[in-house]
């Protein structure tokens, strides 16, 4: 199985967008997220499809935003959105973040998403913040074993007040 992190670009986006319902279902859980009248998530009314809908400007600013890909035997198998420094949260204490990270059910349980997340830090050299639910233990449960596998248990995990709420973080030099 070969698994890949490819940038995206304007020729692929769609298919970063097509699996964005699916991430904003699966995150429902954790966000209590609703569905407008329309039935697409995290938008107001005005949002009729998911056509008008999209996980927002990273497409933009290559200099900061990196939608990446996630592709096995070169079929699309999710995504790993990772922001640099100039796009990070006010009170960001790093480089780079994973934004938002999502790995379709047919390939959970292949070492998919470890490596996924791997190939995003070793893109990417300097200091990482990743933040997840407090309230979804198989994230945090995730992102200890492939952050701590990756620093050989050289990083911090804390909660803070992210601006979307309160979250799971974790910090690491790769």
């Amino acid at each position: 199985m070969k698994i890949e992190l490819k940038l995206s670009g304007a020729d692929d986006a769609h298919i970063i967008k097509n699996l964005w319902p699916l991430y904003q279902h699966e995150t429902s859980e954790f966000e209590l997220l609703k569905p407008n009248s329309h039935g697409v998530f995290g938008v107001e009314d005005s949002v009729k499809t998911l056509s008008e809908h999209g996980p927002g400007p990273w497409w933009a600013d290559s200099e900061a935003l990196f939608p990446y890909l996630i592709l096995v035997d070169g079929a699309p198998a999710g995504f790993n959105l990772i922001a640099g420094k100039p796009r990070l949260w006010k009170g960001a204490h790093g480089d780079f973040c994973v934004e938002e990270f999502f790995v379709l059910h047919a390939y959970r349980g292949l070492e998919v998403a470890e490596r996924a997340a791997t190939l995003g830090f070793q893109a990417h050299r300097g200091l990482w913040e990743v933040f997840t639910w407090p309230n979804n233990p198989r994230a945090i449960a995730f992102w200890r074993r492939v952050i701590g596998g990756y620093t050989s248990m050289k990083h911090t995990q804390g909660e803070i007040d992210y601006p979307t709420g309160r979250r799971i973080s974790f910090h690491f030099d790769s």
